[in-house]
């Protein structure tokens, strides 16, 4: 089963995101901070990260510039999401391999993530 962890502080978002990816047969592991987020298991390397831009105490491009560099965790595929309209921008800060805009629609989003990660077609 792959294996999605997921950084959004909305909970209503982080909700409908894990029932989704549930159903959609991904083991969902979602966090609701930064500090929530570092005290995860590391020894674990989940298939997928998909941060929100804005945290309440830090910031998901943070997160993904962190990850990137991980020797463990640098191939694994970062999606940042945001409401900002500018969302390009962020691609330059932290090279995430691909970009959400809120509000995103979930089929459309499952396609992007699909994309993204190499065990999809496993």
């Amino acid at each position: 089963m792959r294996k999605i962890y997921i950084v959004e502080d909305d909970q209503a978002i982080c909700e409908i995101l894990e029932l989704f990816f549930s159903l959609e047969n991904f083991e969902v592991l979602s966090f609701i901070s930064v500090k929530a987020f570092n005290g995860r298991d590391k020894a674990i390397i989940p298939d997928l990260y998909l941060f929100d831009v804005n945290l309440p105490d830090g910031s998901g491009i943070d997160l993904c510039e962190h990850i990137k560099m991980d020797f463990h965790n640098k191939c694994v595929p970062v999606a940042i999401m945001s409401a900002h309209a500018n969302i390009t921008h962020f691609k330059e800060l932290c090279c995430p391999d691909e970009m959400i805009t809120k509000p995103f629609d979930l089929d459309n989003l499952l396609l992007r993530i699909n994309k993204i990660m190499p065990s999809a077609l496993n």
